[in-house]
């Protein structure tokens, strides 16, 4: 999809056919986090994976504001032929619950991935500072090696193609960028008041071993949420969408197809199960 954003062309990568099921990347990183999920759900979806202003094929820049990343992802629901399904990962978790708020039209399901509805308390605003200052000084390389051990389980950090995948990811996003989402998400709105009011079907996923949101906020969140389904991901960290991503394809086609209708999953070959 091609659209125009703040004046400047937008790329938004897509692949597959069916319902359109839009993917929000997290922080540090840009919605190449979601290749392995979206080719696991493209036969059964139009699957697009932008990336949020600043990186990748959003070249117009941050501006430091959640609500503007929620105003980019409005504009692709605008653009699309129909209602949409809508997954957010951790920071895209937060522009996801923002577009709840707003009861968009064009958002038909939600999906909130590994992600909170609270705002950041005193010590979380500190930490963003922290970093902010870190990012200043020695750039993404060394937001890359704090965030890395944060992102994933002792196994998935273990697994050196992983490691290395989400490695390069995060060091190829620009200091100004990284600066921009950190400021965006310590100045957030708390989500947790309007959690009642989400009035589309909603799915919450969290990794067993996530440190950075831990399951324990999203059964707090899927409990207050009317009708909200939980899935627990096992052994998967903060970065379920990568360290699981078959488990993660599962549990968002199963309850998408639910919401928005799709073509029915492929079936095995005859007289086999399929590779493991």
């Amino acid at each position: 999809m091609d659209l125009v954003w703040k004046g400047t062309p937008v790329r938004i990568r897509e692949l597959g056919a069916g319902p359109p099921l839009v993917l929000l990347h997290g922080y540090p990183l840009d919605g190449a986090m979601w290749s392995g999920v979206a080719r696991a759900l493209a036969p059964r979806f139009r699957v697009l994976k932008p990336d949020f202003p600043g990186r990748g094929e959003t070249a117009a820049p941050s501006e430091g504001r959640l609500d503007d990343y929620a105003d980019f992802v409005g504009a692709i629901l605008e653009a699309l032929p129909g209602p949409a399904g809508l997954a957010g990962f951790s920071m895209g978790g937060y522009v996801a619950l923002i577009l709840a708020r707003r009861a968009r039209p064009g958002l038909a399901a939600l999906a909130l991935v590994d992600t909170r509805a609270g705002a950041d308390d005193e010590a979380g605003r500190a930490r963003r500072d922290e970093a902010i200052a870190l990012v200043r000084a020695q750039g993404p390389t060394a937001v890359a090696d704090a965030m890395l051990p944060r992102l994933l389980s002792p196994a998935s950090l273990a697994h050196g193609d992983l490691a290395e995948r989400v490695r390069r990811i995060m060091q190829r996003q620009k200091p100004e960028t990284i600066e921009g989402d950190l400021t965006a998400m310590r100045d957030r709105s708390d989500s947790l008041a309007a959690l009642p009011g989400i009035g589309v079907p909603t799915l919450v996923v969290v990794g067993a071993a996530d440190a950075l949101t831990p399951p324990a906020d999203s059964e707090a969140m899927a409990s207050a949420i009317p009708g909200a389904r939980l899935v627990t991901i096992p052994a998967a960290g903060h970065l379920t969408p990568m360290e699981r991503p078959g488990a993660v394809a599962a549990a968002l086609g199963d309850f998408f197809a639910g919401a928005l209708g799709s073509a029915p999953p492929p079936s095995p070959p005859v007289g086999g199960r399929g590779s493991a």
